[in-house]
């Protein structure tokens, strides 16, 4: 087998072939083949490109715009999100302070209407008071008065019966 394959590329005697004529006939380049073959490849390159590339690259880039738009949208979106968000929690937070201010408010009303009653009431009292106590000495300088009447119309008698008596 050494010896076929030293015969084959001309090293054994005879004047020494060029590697490529030593190769087989099936494998020996033929020009014109090559030729036709660099050219179906050339034409199949450019009819891929028109009819297959073309149209995919086409198909590819419109998916990267609209995953592109699709990606400004969400970010616009999540942009306007946040803001409505920020909106949100700055009127919560006013309203928050709106309520506490009014519910303070409302308890100092109710504080100075609860003095106010407190106090009315305390000056009705008083007055009350008042009124009773000259109602009562009233009462009893006319009782001490009606007292000192019978005390009087007592000893008047006593001292009438007395005299009868002796």
């Amino acid at each position: 087998m050494i010896v076929w394959q030293a015969a084959s590329f001309g090293l054994l005697g005879g004047e020494p072939k060029g590697f490529i004529e030593s190769l087989p006939a099936p494998m020996q380049l033929n020009w014109k083949e090559l030729l036709f073959v660099a050219l179906l490849v050339t034409v199949l390159y450019f009819f891929l490109k028109a009819s297959f590339f073309k149209p995919l690259v086409a198909v590819m880039d419109q998916r990267e715009k609209d995953m592109s738009a699709g990606s400004e949208a969400k970010a616009l979106a999540l942009a306007m999100i946040e803001q409505r968000q920020a909106e949100y929690q700055s009127k919560l937070r006013d309203l928050r302070t709106q309520a506490f201010n009014h519910r303070k408010a409302l308890a100092e009303a109710a504080s100075k209407e609860k003095q106010a009653l407190l106090d009315q009431t305390r000056a009705q009292a008083q007055a009350q008071r008042e009124s009773s106590l000259a109602q009562l000495k009233a009462q009893a300088e006319a009782a001490s008065s009606e007292l000192m009447a019978q005390v009087d119309m007592i000893a008047e008698s006593m001292a009438q019966r007395l005299l009868k008596q002796a």
